[in-house]
């Protein structure tokens, strides 16, 4: 790519090139469209977001991966990325903390005599705290990107 290209990347749905020259929007092999101005490239995307709901398209300048993309647009249908969501973390961090506690009283009133409820607070405590300040990070960031966003805009 010359250094004033831009280059689309396709997640979900990928174009795949049909016999006539067309392009199909059902294959599953990764495909790219480079493009001679980031305005040719955003027009593009924008049509296919509408297009295919299920796609999202990342734009990255000549140095491809290596940097973080452009622009990132995705279809109303775009499922995301396989990541554990905010209500898992909340709920799941509440519930091992909860658990590991309750468990770790039962093992002190009994005066440490049955090892499993220890042994499984042990256990539970250290996840649920990091589901924990993950999602407290991970909204923090948010706000501070919404606040940062809201401050350059305004």
């Amino acid at each position: 790519m010359a250094p004033e290209e831009f280059a689309v990347l396709y997640t979900g749905a990928q174009p795949r090139l049909s016999d006539d020259g067309g392009v199909s929007w059902d294959g599953k092999e990764s495909a790219c469209t480079v493009f001679d101005s980031l305005d040719d490239a955003e027009a593009f995307v924008q049509r296919r977001v509408v297009e295919v709901p299920t796609v999202r398209c990342r734009i990255y300048d000549s140095r491809g991966l290596a940097g973080q993309p452009v622009r990132e647009i995705s279809g109303a249908e775009h499922k995301g990325d396989s990541e554990i969501s905010s209500r898992f973390r909340r709920w799941g961090a509440a519930i091992l903390l909860l658990g590991g506690i309750v468990l770790g009283i039962l093992d002190w009133q009994s005066d440490f005599t049955r090892m499993w409820p220890g042994t499984l607070a042990a256990r539970m405590i250290p996840v649920g705290l990091i589901l924990l300040v993950t999602e407290l990070v991970i909204v923090i960031e948010a706000r501070r990107k919404k606040r940062r966003t809201e401050r350059d805009g305004s």
